[in-house]
This record gives structure tokens, sequence and C-alpha cells, in this order.
């Protein structure tokens, strides 16, 4: 299965399990909720134009994804976690990877990369007696949203999977500080403000150091890839990607083209790459175990690839495939990659 057959997948299963998302892209708990730490149900919150009703505080959740695990642990829900699926079999940065060994008692189901990468028995959906589904890896069949409300099972999507869900919405990926925004609503969802609130803090704290020290960094040409499996098919980060806003924060010019989405677009021309020669690439690893080194063995094989300016200054970057997602992972990458920069 391909990249842009997979997220289209996704996005048809999402269309089916969303419970709502704003038009706007934010997740807004209803007012009638407490402030305090002790939330008062039940509460709205509305995704992509719909709403969900929260009638109670979700005491069992399943992370759905990459963006379900890491924000469900970044929102201070990770003891409510007991199962997570659909993570393409990535590694997580050591901010989640530390929450996550901590929780011995969270199931990880369907976690390898390949087709199968995203799958979940409704059968064994019901013997983890969740109340609650949250992330955009979303099921369909059984694990549609008239299903899972019928067996009294919440779901809910994150903002920026509207977008892929609904022709109608539109998402900016590329807004880092949406990503401790929608930490803190869905501390207020969870009834774990108080962590939510702390982390949301850490964030917006991080991510103002690294572009303050990015703002000092002279302006490079950048091309952000990636592979996604055992092909040589490339594809890239355009301009509404999450990576772009890592981009910005490093005082980088991405010379995808602005219009490019691999959702939409699948595999990249390589020559493109070649022809903008960037003085740096960054290379994403870790989706579905790729490695840089494979990374790099493969574009040495493009023609042209290794007389750009950025392989013969040896300005090739790794970051991890997290930092793509919409979490605290990209915040966490956007310093690195200032890092990483200002040493060079």
């Amino acid at each position: 299965m391909t990249l842009k057959s997979l997220l289209l997948a996704i996005a048809a299963c999402a269309t089916l399990a969303l419970v709502g998302c704003s038009t706007s892209g934010s997740t807004t708990p209803d007012p009638s909720a407490s402030a305090s730490s002790s939330a008062a149900y039940p509460m709205k919150a509305s995704f992509c134009g719909q709403e969900v009703v929260v009638d109670r505080e979700p005491m069992r959740i399943i992370g759905a994804g990459r963006e379900g695990v890491a924000n469900i642990i970044s929102a201070g829900a990770a003891e409510k976690m007991v199962a997570r699926f659909g993570e393409h079999g990535a590694l997580y940065g050591s901010r989640i990877d530390r929450e996550l060994k901590a929780l011995p008692g969270v199931e990880e189901v369907a976690s390898g990369g390949g087709q199968g990468h995203g799958s979940i028995s409704f059968e064994h959906v019901l013997e983890l007696r969740p109340d609650m589904m949250y992330g955009s890896a979303l099921g369909e069949g059984d694990l549609a949203i008239d299903n899972l409300k019928n067996n009294h099972i919440m779901a809910v999507m994150p903002p920026n999977s509207c977008s892929y869900a609904f022709a109608d919405t539109s998402s900016n990926f590329s807004d880092l500080d949406a990503i401790p925004a929608h930490v803190r609503e869905l501390g207020a969802l969870f009834n774990t403000k108080e962590k939510a609130d702390e982390n949301a803090s850490a964030m917006d704290k991080d991510l103002a150091a690294a572009r303050s020290a990015g703002a000092k960094l002279p302006e490079l040409k950048v091309a952000g890839v990636y592979y996604w499996d055992s092909s040589d098919e490339l594809f890239a980060y355009g301009a509404n990607s999450t990576i772009q806003g890592v981009f910005k924060a490093a005082n980088l010019k991405n010379v995808v083209d602005p219009g490019y989405d691999a959702m939409f677009n699948g595999a990249i021309s390589p020559e493109a790459i070649v022809k903008a020669n960037p003085d740096v690439i960054v290379v994403t690893t870790g989706e579905s175990g790729i490695t840089l080194e494979d990374s790099i063995a493969r574009m040495k094989k493009i023609p042209g690839m290794t007389e750009t300016t950025a392989f013969r200054n040896k300005r090739i970057i790794e970051l991890p495939s997290g930092a793509a997602y919409p979490t605290v992972e990209a915040i966490d990458a956007a310093g690195e990659l200032v890092k990483v920069l200002s040493e060079h």
C-alpha cells in the first residue's frame, strides 16, 4: 500500500468515525465545563462543525495513532490509556517514550508498519472496555461512530484531521502554537487540566526559545523528505505541514512547491528537489523502521542529488518522524533543528 492510498483510507475511515471538529481547527469545550481540575460533565466539544458530547470523565481511553497517543500523554491522561494502535511502528522521542515506559499496563496493538499497521478488531476493542477513543487513526465498519456510540464509546479526533476527513474544512498544520492550545483543550475534556496546562506551558516556553535562537540563524533553503516503505518513492513536506512550522522556527525557506501535499499528491518528483538545490535536506526517519543510512543510500541513486549544496556541504539532518505530527515532538524537533544548524 502506498502512502497516498493508506492516508486516503485513513481519511475515509475518519469520515465514518468522526465525532466532531470545528471548521476553525479548534477543539472548544463548552463554557459550562468547570475551569477547575474537577470538570463538570456532560460537556460539549466541537470538531469539524460537529459536536461530541462528553457525558462522563473518560477513564479508559484507546490512543488511535501517534498523534492520539502523544497528545493523551501531553494532556496528562497517560494513566487513563488502556491501549494504543496505528503508530506505524515508529519510535517516540524521549519525552513521550519516558511516559510510555512508565505505563506497563498499556497494550500496544498493531504497531508495526505496513498495511495492517492501523488494525484493531472490534472484538478486541470491546474486550478493552474503553469509554473513549481519541486520535486520527480511527477505523471503519464496526469502528464507525454510530457503532461506537451504540456501544457507549465516545470517539474524538484532533482538529487537524478535519481537512483530510471533510472537503469543506481546512487545517493549518504549520501552526505549532496550536499544539499546546489543543493539549489544554484535551485537559478540559479528560479532567486533567492541571497537568495539561503545565505541559502546554512548557511547550510554549520551548517553542519561544527555539524561535528566538532560530531568528539569529541565516536563512537557508531546505527540503524536508522521507521514505514511507521499501520502495524508492520519495515523499516531501509542503507548506501546509507540521514540518513547515519546524522550518519556520529555524529560519529555513522550504523549496518544496507550496501546493504539494503527500496526502493528495503522493510521491514527489526527485528532480524537483535536485532542481531547487537546497542548502539543507532534512530527512525524517523511523516510520516503518526506516533509517537515515538507508534513506541517504536511496537518495544517492537519484541523478544529481549528490551535487546539491546540501549533499556537498554534508548538511543532511535527521529528525524523527514524530516531528511531522502536530504533537510535542514537533516542538522538540524545532529546538533540535535550531541547535544542529547553530553548530554547523
